[in-house]
């Protein structure tokens, strides 16, 4: 089971996971990092099958920084991180398993 919190207060967001890679009763490895940054202000919790959120997490991370390349050094704000990342995840799920 994937564990991933986040809290907020006035000064900013902390944001903790666990760092087990487990299926069923077998550990696979215990030092996964499952919060991923997606630019200098701004990171993601992720959780699921190891593949996935890597994958994922890589996809979005380098997307983003490729849209600061190919906009002459111009970030996302965090809420257009939040929606381009959302719309790639709805994109993902209809287009249906990859497994």
């Amino acid at each position: 089971m994937d564990s991933v919190f986040g809290v907020e207060y006035d000064g900013g967001v902390i944001i903790a996971s666990d760092q087990n890679n487990a299926r069923s009763i077998l550990t696979y490895q215990t030092n996964l990092d499952k919060v991923a940054e997606l630019s200098s202000h701004s990171a993601m919790g992720v959780s699921g099958p190891n593949a996935d959120l890597v994958n994922f997490s890589q996809y979005i991370s380098k997307n983003l920084a490729l849209h600061e390349l190919s906009n002459n050094g111009l970030k996302l704000s965090p809420h257009a991180q939040a929606n381009f990342t959302r719309g790639e995840l709805a994109t993902a799920l209809r287009k249906g398993p990859y497994q």
